[in-house]
Parts: C-alpha cells; sequence; structure tokens
C-alpha cells in the first residue's frame, strides 16, 4: 500500500514537473502573439490617424482659402458701397443742375416769348405808336435794329442753354449707368458672399466631424499603445526569464528605411580616406530623422552610444544566431530587452559616430560573422 502510494506520488510529480517546465513556452508563444497582435493593431489606428490629420489638414486649408475668399468679397464690397455712394452724390448733383438749368431755360424762353409778342405787336399793330415815339427817323432805324438784336440775342441764350441741358443730359445718363453697372456687381458680390458664407459653414461643420473623428482616434491610439507596451513589457519579462530566443524567428526580412532604396556603400571591400577597408555592411542614406524599421522581428541586445565607428547603434537579436545592427543613428526609439516586431521604429537616421553625412549604416551577422545583408532584404 504504502509503495503504491510512494507510486502516486511519483507520478503527480512528475506531471508537475513536466507541466512547469511547459508553461514558460507556452506563455512565451501566447505574449508574442500578444504582442505582435497589440502592435498590428496600433499599426492599423495609427494609419487611420494619420489618415483623419492629413484630411483635417486639408480641410483647414480649404477652410482658410474660403476665409480669404470671404475677406476679398468683404473688401470689394465695401469698396463698391462707397463708389455707389460718391457716385449717387455725383448724379444727385448733376441733377440739381439740370433741373436748375431747365429752369433757366424755361424762364429764359418764356421771356423771349413776351419779347416776340411785343415786337410783333409794335411791328404789325401799333407801328404808328412806335414812328410817335422817335423824333428822327434815325431814332426808328435804331429801335427796329434794337428789338431785332434782342431777338437774336435771345435765340442764342436758348441756344447756349438747350446745348448744356444736353451735356448735362449726357453726364446725367453716364453717371446713371455707372450707378446700375456698380449696383449690378454689388448684387453679384452680395450673393458670392452668400455662397460663401454657406461653403464656410459646411467646412466649418465637416472641421468639426474630422476633430471629432480625429480625438476619437487619439483616444483609441493612446489605449492601442498602452495595450502594446504591456505586452511588450510582458514578452520582455519571459525572454529575461528564459534567457532569450531559442530559435529563429522565422520569415523574410525587410528593408529597413523605407522609401529609401539606393546605397551609397555596399558590402566588401572599399576605397575610404585613402585606406582599402572592409566594409561590413550597406549605407543607405536617408534624411535626417527618417525612421528606421526592424527588418526582423527579435530582441533588442544592444542600444547605446558609441564614441567612435558607429555612434548610436541599435542591435537586435532574432535567434538562431542571426542578429541586425543599425548604426550612425541620431536618436534611439527602444531599450535593451525590448522584443520588437518587424517593421517597428527602433532608431532614426543620423550622422552619429565616424559618419560623413545622414544614413544608415546596416548589417546582418549570422553567428557573429558578417555577411552581406542585400540578399536578404532585397
Amino acid at each position: 500500500m504504502e509503495k503504491k502510494l510512494i507510486r502516486i506520488i511519483s507520478a503527480v510529480l512528475v506531471v508537475l514537473m513536466v507541466a512547469t517546465a511547459i508553461i514558460p513556452v507556452v506563455t512565451s508563444a501566447n505574449a508574442k502573439e500578444d504582442y505582435e497582435q497589440a502592435q498590428a493593431e496600433l499599426e492599423k489606428i495609427e494609419k487611420e490617424l494619420n489618415s483623419i490629420k492629413d484630411t483635417k489638414k486639408k480641410q483647414q486649408q480649404e477652410k482658410a482659402s474660403t476665409q480669404k475668399q470671404v475677406n476679398l468679397v468683404k473688401s470689394q464690397l465695401a469698396t463698391l458701397s462707397a463708389q455707389i455712394e460718391e457716385t449717387t452724390a455725383a448724379l444727385s448733383e448733376k441733377q440739381a443742375e439740370l433741373d436748375a438749368k431747365k429752369v433757366e431755360i424755361y424762364e429764359t424762353d418764356e421771356l423771349f416769348k413776351s419779347k416776340l409778342k411785343a415786337m410783333y405787336i409794335r411791328r404789325s399793330g401799333n407801328m404808328v405808336a412806335t414812328a410817335l415815339a422817335v423824333d428822327t427817323f434815325s431814332e426808328m432805324l435804331t429801335a427796329v435794329n434794337t428789338l431785332t438784336n434782342i431777338s437774336i440775342a435771345d435765340t442764342a441764350l436758348l441756344e447756349k442753354l438747350d446745348k448744356e441741358k444736353k451735356e448735362i443730359e449726357k453726364v446725367e445718363a453716364e453717371i446713371e449707368a455707372q450707378l446700375a453697372s456698380l449696383e449690378e456687381s454689388r448684387t453679384k458680390q452680395q450673393n458670392k458672399q452668400t455662397e460663401l458664407a454657406t461653403l464656410l459653414q459646411k467646412q466649418n461643420t465637416q472641421l468639426s466631424q474630422t476633430e471629432a473623428q480625429e480625438a476619437a482616434a487619439q483616444a483609441a491610439y493612446e489605449d492601442a499603445k498602452a495595450a502594446r507596451d504591456a505586452a511588450q513589457e510582458e514578452l520582455r519579462k519571459e525572454f529575461a526569464a528564459s534567457g532569450g530566443l531559442d530559435g529563429y524567428v522565422g520569415g523574410t526580412w525587410m528593408w529597413p528605411v523605407p522609401g529609401y532604396t539606393s546605397i551609397s556603400s555596399g558590402y566588401g571591400y572599399r576605397n575610404i580616406f585613402g585606406y582599402r577597408e572592409f566594409h561590413t555592411g550597406i549605407d543607405i542614406p536617408a534624411g535626417y530623422g527618417t525612421p528606421i524599421k526592424a527588418s526582423n522581428s527579435g530582441v533588442v541586445t544592444v542600444a547605446s552610444y558609441q564614441s567612435t565607428g558607429y555612434g548610436n547603434r541599435v542591435i537586435v537579436d532574432h535567434g538562431g544566431g542571426y542578429k541586425t545592427l543599425y548604426a550612425h543613428c541620431s536618436s534611439l526609439a527602444i531599450k535593451v530587452g525590448d522584443y520588437v516586431a518587424k517593421g517597428d521604429t527602433i532608431a532614426y537616421v543620423g550622422s552619429t559616430g565616424l559618419s560623413t553625412g545622414n544614413h544608415l549604416h546596416f548589417e546582418i551577422r549570422i553567428n557573429d560573422q558578417y555577411t552581406d545583408p542585400t540578399p536578404y532584404v532585397r
């Protein structure tokens, strides 16, 4: 009975030992999967957030353009209103001149008619009275000539007044046409102002909706980042407890600086500063601050500054003896012990260390031996 009990206890202990040995492996696999899912979700939300920000920027530019047009139309309307006011005043002045000239012509015309009537009476109906009113024949001739001269002078005056009246009417017509044109322009500008106000209101509504989407996406991004960081920390702890990666993570390798595909210096021997040296990686020129991506998943084993040579550098262990090195970085985005997924931003392009310009020095090492990284990342 005692031997049977001992056998049972031994069997239970064996099961517990096996279970204890299995748990870290299973948990590690789950933790890695959780991290990669969290990272994928973070990248998805980040892409959506950037798209929303681009839309917001475009909408802000469109709104600014519309507001500029609104301000211009307001300025034009103010100018038109001032011109209409001035033209109206000028028209009123010309109308007053015309009215005065019409009165003057009317009065002169009536006076002329009275004089003609008197001249007619004197010439035809009362020539004897005219003759008796003068003492000599010479005086009579003078009287007749005077009446005739009066007639000629009044006729000239009437013609002068009529000419001035027509000139004033012409100017009045021109001013009225100008005023009508200004009123038409003001109506068009007022209609345009109404259209722009409607457009601006629509743009404000769209911008408000986009800002609300941005706020929601930003909140989702912060939550996703917190979840990713938590998963990364959990994975870091498990890797630290297990001593690191057991085997190669597998999968394909990606180009470490997306968008910058040229190689300024390849792998192998080269002449630099007058000396022949062996170049242990490839140099990829890119703008300062350009994100550097992890070429494959793994654990960060080095993330520090080296005063000579590499400058700011990162080394990622991909298991199975595979490692990648990223050098001359302007700054680093990770720390030692972090698990990074392929495509994660780990650093930024710079020119630290022994470097003559902004670029990434990229290496792939297998069992600590340099190898040409080009076939892997191409």
